[in-house]
């Protein structure tokens, strides 16, 4: 019978530290190496491993390289796990901490059974999710510069409601873009002229990079492998194509989750708690999690204390979906609509009426996404 070594890796742009964990004599032994940070130098060193008759099952924690270090090393034949930073297990007491120790510390728990793994997406999966975090990304920059281009205008003087009929004008619609470019015009000083025509220049190629993005997001999500998916989404309230496929490709397999409230431990989105003594005591929720599904299913939830009505654009979602899709969606409205409403009025905050919400939403999720796939 091969020897198992439990190995654990703590990588960086400098150097790989490993750790080797194996049992000889009935004792433990451990083996620590060091190699310049590439494939080709750690394989050499687990080469060597495997010619000693050691069967590896190596980990490292997941970071900035991502799943191509574990694609790597399973092309190579060599079993490799990418361990969630979360799931390690802390010291109270511990004050020294460095690459050697970690290293160690994560083949003691890997071999002990206390880690959770991360799952390894299909490569095609993780492309279009990058896509949309990337959108993500440029949106949120987006978000930023507008915010930029108002400070700039009303350091200058320049408030468009106070100039408006309308007290409530919205900003960055065509007549507030038309407006800036006006009066910036009218502007003497040649400075902020200039700044300002950069920011606006720069605002619209952000808005074209966005409209770019939800175009190919529309194709991917037309695609054999997502369609059924994405329609059994978009028939919810608060949820479109781009929310629809930001869950989709988060969550990867929903097989994966035996039941909802697995899913929503995964969003982050389970309640801290710490009872004891009798007493039972419940916090927020641990953030411990995906981030961007939680953030996803809250933005979802903004109109969950609405009257259940399905809308113009929520009708011309739902055309030529399955009735057993819209069916699940409709009992998820009333049934936010119902929530939401009894903790308003027992006085609740609305932020966290909202992610209450949010959390009972992803319940339904999982059920649309276990219909869309046995589908």
């Amino acid at each position: 019978m091969k020897k198992v070594m439990h190995l654990g890796l703590d990588v960086d742009d400098n150097a790989f530290h490993g750790c080797g964990i194996f049992e000889k004599g009935g004792k433990e032994q451990m083996i620590e190496f060091k190699t310049k940070p590439s494939i080709g130098a750690l394989m050499q060193k687990l080469g060597n491993f495997k010619k000693d008759g050691f069967e590896l099952k190596v980990c490292y924690e997941a970071t900035y390289l991502g799943f191509v270090l574990a694609r790597d090393l399973k092309k190579n034949q060599i079993a490799c796990e990418i361990i969630a930073p979360s799931s390690i297990p802390k010291q109270a007491q511990k004050t020294a901490k460095t690459d050697k120790i970690d290293c160690r510390d994560l083949a003691k728990y890997y071999k002990s059974g206390l880690l959770s793994v991360v799952q390894i997406p299909d490569e095609s999966m993780e492309k279009a999710r990058d896509l949309i975090r990337s959108r993500k990304f440029i949106s949120q920059q987006l978000r930023d510069l507008k915010r930029h281009i108002l400070s700039m205008c009303r350091r200058a003087g320049l408030n468009y409601r106070a100039s408006t009929p309308h007290k409530k004008a919205g900003y960055f619609t065509q007549s507030h873009k038309q407006w800036i470019e006006t009066e910036v015009n009218k502007q003497t000083d040649k400075f902020f002229q200039f700044n300002m025509q950069m920011l606006m220049g720069q605002m619209r190629q952000f808005e074209n990079q966005l409209e770019n993005y939800d175009t190919e997001i529309e194709k991917i999500a037309q695609a054999p492998n997502f369609e059924k998916k994405v329609q059994a989404l978009i028939c919810y309230r608060g949820i479109d194509t781009l929310s629809a496929m930001a869950l989709i490709l988060e969550l990867g397999d929903i097989a994966r989750f035996s039941h909802p409230r697995k899913l929503t431990s995964y969003a982050g989105m389970d309640l801290r708690e710490y009872s004891s003594g009798g007493k039972e005591r419940r916090y927020s929720m641990s953030k411990m999690g995906n981030l961007h599904i939680r953030t996803t299913a809250v933005e979802a939830c903004q109109s969950a204390k609405l009257t259940p009505q399905v809308s113009r654009s929520l009708k011309n979602r739902r055309e030529g979906i399955p009735v057993k899709f819209t069916e699940v969606a409709d009992r998820c409205m009333k049934r936010l609509y119902k929530k939401s409403n009894n903790m308003l009025y027992a006085g609740k905050p609305v932020n966290k009426i909202k992610v209450a919400c949010a959390r009972e939403m992803l319940g339904f999720v999982w059920e649309s996404l276990n219909l869309a796939t046995a589908a």
